[in-house]
């Protein structure tokens, strides 16, 4: 049942143009929030905004890389003075992806790939909260969603730069719950792991991840594991819930929503 929790608000969901970012820009809009969707690729940025359009929904596109801190700065700019104000972040997109290695022993890393998980799966969360956070401090307060995955919470083999990154945003964000507080902003994250229709996600490997024995067939093996089903959807009505006021008490937490894969502390 959508109840309209964000009417008024306005929403930028950063990395919104498949997946996860999709269906959180969809789920946010449901709720009656103005919706920006952000990514790199205005194509599939456009459709995306149509399909809400067409459930009579409000969106816009703004263009902007996740990896660059001007262009960032620059859309979350554009958008307040497009709109008045800025109520809402969530911020997905670049954790796993073509721009992302995924699964990797530590001794089969080089010097490059140190980078690719730190840019993904930290920087390009603070490059947005820096961006952000000026707009919701003028607009009187508001809330942050970062999505991240349970390699932050879980020691996972394969996944110890990836974990390491993701486990610092999370402790960043706790400490940036205590700072923004002050300012009336939220700040929480949304843990994922296996995701049952986000599968290209992991980008052209994907294939041989789901089945490929010689390289432990990692994303069959988690799917085996699950107790439950989670979807790009699941995602979306956490990162719904944090964004919206049925949250209002809840700062600097974590919540994982990984099916019963695993259970972090």
């Amino acid at each position: 049942m959508n109840t309209l929790e964000l009417k008024d608000k306005v929403a930028v969901v950063t990395g919104a143009t498949a997946f996860i970012g999709r269906a959180c820009a969809i789920r946010l809009a449901e709720q009656g929030a103005a919706v920006v969707v952000s990514g790199r690729n205005a194509e599939a940025g456009a459709a995306v905004v149509a399909e809400i359009e067409a459930a009579g929904g409000r969106a816009c596109f703004e263009a902007a890389d996740l990896f660059d801190a001007g262009q960032m700065q620059a859309m979350a700019d554009r958008v307040a003075a497009r709109f008045g104000r800025i109520d809402v972040l969530v911020a997905s997109g670049a954790g796993a992806s073509h721009d992302s290695p995924s699964f990797r022993l530590f001794k089969d890393m080089d010097l490059a790939h140190y980078d690719q998980y730190l840019r993904a799966h930290f920087l390009s969360r603070v490059y947005a909260i820096r961006a952000m956070q000026p707009h919701l401090r003028d607009a009187g307060g508001g809330s942050m969603v970062m999505i991240g995955t349970d390699a932050g919470r879980v020691a996972t083999v394969g996944e110890s730069v990836l974990g390491g990154s993701t486990s610092g945003m999370m402790q960043m964000c706790r400490v940036l719950a205590r700072e923004f507080g002050r300012e009336k902003i939220r700040i929480n994250v949304v843990a994922m792991s296996f995701i049952s229709d986000a599968i290209p996600r992991w980008g052209a490997g994907s294939a041989a991840l789901m089945a490929d024995k010689g390289k432990g067939g990692m994303l069959e093996n988690l799917r085996k594991r699950m107790l439950f089903d989670v979807t790009c959807r699941d995602i979306a009505n956490a990162a719904a819930f944090f964004a919206g006021p049925q949250s209002a008490a809840i700062t600097g937490q974590t919540l994982s929503v990984n099916g019963g894969l695993s259970t972090p502390g």
